[in-house]
Formats: structure tokens, sequence, C-alpha cells
């Protein structure tokens, strides 16, 4: 909201000419010119108004407010606050956007390098408080709350529950469309031997074979990708009949590891972003790596914490110059994911509690093909016995061994006691 200013010298003048007014004219218009210049001989006094003006502009961390004034309509002065801007870089950066908004006597200045995200949430600020209307500050969208998040399971106290967990990719099927490290956990009741619960989560892979722009590592914020500068990899794709432009960060770090992305194939897509790291000596792609135990393991442990978009191959921390972008590691939807989401072109609402309600229903004494719990339709796609038309899936299998290899284990008495 624009605010101006009312001087002492102003009051003044507002006072003596109320006094000085004719009876009966009542006037309510308030006086916000300054006088700055005294009247000379054949020259008329000069009035200045000066306002002061507050904006909002995203920054890298969050918002950024700038306090602007203002003297006929020119900027004499910038006051810039963002908390939340990374230390060292975005915060610092804003006393250098101060000087240069009162040199440049507007919101067009060049900017500070290194803090190019910052320097824009400062300039969209800015404008912002010279014109609302015309550059309105919008609140970011909330995201989802991460799957980790679900809420945990209550353990009954006349059962004794053990678990067991294993790690796999979406999909064993190199031909098939991979999108997510699956962490799957199967709870036991020892005390009738039957399933008392199944839990999946499902971390999304940075780049996925759903469709080019798939995956988190893809980027649509065009000042990260100026912030990257050569580390980002961009092409065109063709996904789903329209032609996209896809921009991928060339380098991430996850955990601990750097992963270096090319653009390449793999079996689902001809256009692919491969990403590879050295890991024991060995070079390896991080799509093979996290299909293993010891990889999803580390991947799903990486998720919770943040992951980096980085502007060269240099392991780096939040607050380094090297990070263009701080980012999370998306989930699926864990509990009620076959209820009300599915990636896939499949659509069934219920797939993955189908799985679910199959296994606790039939056990796992089950096999695949005509003997078996499961069948295959002449698309080629796995089906549980109650599917109905449609509800197919070509990755039951890989469900179904992970539940499959954590009941041998619980058996075996490799497990974890819950309670």
């Amino acid at each position: 909201m624009k605010e101006k200013v009312l001087t002492a010298a102003a009051l003044m003048t507002v006072l003596v000419s109320a006094c000085a007014s004719p009876a009966g004219n009542d006037s309510t218009t308030a006086v916000v010119e300054t006088e700055t210049a005294a009247e000379t001989k054949g020259e008329e006094t000069k009035a200045e108004v000066t306002e002061e003006l507050t904006g909002k502009g995203q920054g890298f961390g969050g918002a950024i407010t700038a306090s602007i004034t203002t003297v006929d309509g020119v900027i004499t002065q910038v006051v810039l606050e963002g908390n939340d801007e990374t230390p060292g870089i975005g915060q610092a950066a804003l006393e250098e956007l101060e000087k240069q908004f009162a040199a440049a006597k507007s919101a067009d200045i060049d900017g500070v390098s290194g803090a190019t995200v910052t320097s824009k949430g400062a300039m969209a600020a800015v404008l912002n408080a010279l014109d609302p209307e015309a550059n309105p500050y919008e609140e970011p969208k909330e995201t989802e709350p991460a799957a980790a998040e679900t809420d945990p399971l209550t353990f009954p106290e006349d059962k004794k529950i053990v678990s067991a967990t294993t790690y796999s990719i979406y999909t064993k099927s190199e031909a098939s469309p991979q999108d997510a490290v699956i962490k799957a956990t199967l709870y036991w009741n020892q005390t009738d031997n039957q399933v008392y619960d199944i839990r999946f989560l499902q971390a999304m892979l940075p780049w996925d074979d759903n469709g080019a722009s798939g995956g988190w590592a893809n980027i649509t914020d065009q000042a990260v990708i100026e912030a990257l500068g050569d580390g980002v990899i961009s092409f065109s794709s063709n996904e789903h009949g329209n032609q996209i432009e896809c921009n991928y960060a060339k380098y991430l770090q996850i955990g601990d590891v750097v992963w270096t992305g090319e653009l390449g194939s793999d079996g689902a897509m001809e256009q692919a972003v491969v990403y590879s790291a050295e890991i024991d000596g060995q070079n390896v792609r991080l799509n093979d790596y996290v299909a293993g135990e010891e990889g999803g393991a580390w991947y799903h442990q990486a998720a919770l914490s943040d992951a980096y978009m980085l502007k060269t191959a240099q392991a780096s921390q939040a607050d380094s110059e090297n990070v263009a972008q701080v980012c999370q590691i998306t989930y699926k939807e864990t509990n009620g994911h076959g209820e009300a989401y599915w990636m896939s072109d499949i659509k069934f609402s219920g797939n993955m509690q189908a799985i679910k309600d199959f296994v606790k229903d039939n056990g796992f004494s089950y096999g695949y093909y005509k003997d078996g719990g499961i069948t295959q339709n002449e698309e080629g796609y796995w089906q549980t016995p109650d599917a109905v038309s449609g509800a197919t899936l070509d990755e039951v299998p890989t469900y179904l061994d992970m539940l499959k290899q954590l009941y041998d284990e619980i058996q075996n008495g490799e497990y974890t006691e819950e309670n």
C-alpha cells in the first residue's frame, strides 16, 4: 500500500491555510506536498512529492520485502529485507542491490552475479511497490506434505508385530516406465501368523520414463536455468504428440554423492537424461544403483534431506555459491496411493490397494501365470484375480516379489520387533 509523508513544513502550511479560509469553506483535502524551495522574485514555489512504498517479491529462500522512498516518482532509497535468503550469498547481495537501486533511481539494475534469484526477487519487490496492480505479488503455493510424514502405525498390545523392509526400482523391466524407488515394509502379526499391514513409500527419481519432462530434476524456473549456466542439459522431445522443451540439471548432489547427467537413452525412452557417479571405485548409473537393496536404502535416506542442483561437479552445501537451487526429493502418495493417484496411463482407482488386499487374502503361496494368483492378459499386463476390466498393472510382479522376499525373511527370523 502506498503511504504519503506529511512533513512538519507541510503541516504548518495546512494550518495557516485553514485559518485563512473563508468561513463556511469546509476543506477535507490532505496536503502531501513538501515545500522545498523558497519563493523568489518572479518564480513560483516548487513542491516535491515524497512517498514511502512497500512491496514484495519471491527470492531464493522466501519473500523479499522492499521499502522504498521516492521523490516525484524517482527512487531515492531502497531498503531490502530477506531473512530467508541463503547466508553468505543472497543475504550478502541485498546490500549491494540496495546501492544499485539507489544509483539507477529505478528497478532497472544489473543484479549481483551468483545471486540471480535473489536479484530478480528484489527487482520484483521494487516493481511491486511502485505499481502493485501491474506487478502483483503472489504467495507461493503450499507444497504437499512429504510421504514420510504419514501417520505412523499403532501396534496392538495383545499381538506381537514384527517387520521387514526392502527396496527396489519401480519396475524390473527396462522397457517399462521407471519413475520411483520403492521402499516396501511388511508388518507381520506373529500371534496369528497373518499380515498385519503393508506400506509402500515411493521416492521419485530425478529423471523418470513417463515422459521427457518427468522427474524432479527438470527445471521450469527460468531464474534457476540462468543461475546454472553451463550446468543445464537442454533438449526438445516429443512427448505424447507434443514438442516439449526440457531443461535438466547436469549436476545433482543427493546425500553425499554428486551425480553427473548426460543426454542419452534407455529401454523406454530414446531421449533420456542418464545420471551416473563413482560408487566404491566403479562408475554406475543412478537408476541401476537404486534398483538394489543398498542403493535403494541410500536413496530413501538421502530423500529425508535437501538435494542440490549444482553449477559444477564440486560437492557443496546450501550456503555455497555453487548451489543454484535447493530441492526436495518428492514422493508418490503412500498408504492411499492406489485410491487416488496413479502415474501410468492405465487408470485404476485401487490398484495399489488391490495388491495389498490380494496378499492379505491369499497369503504368499502364489505364483505368476495360469496356476498362480495373478494372470497375464492379451495385452501382456499382469492383473490380480479380482481386477475389473482395465485394472491391470505391468509392475505387479515387482511389488509381489518384494513382499514375498520380506515374508521369507521374517519366517527365517530376519525381522525388527515393533512391540
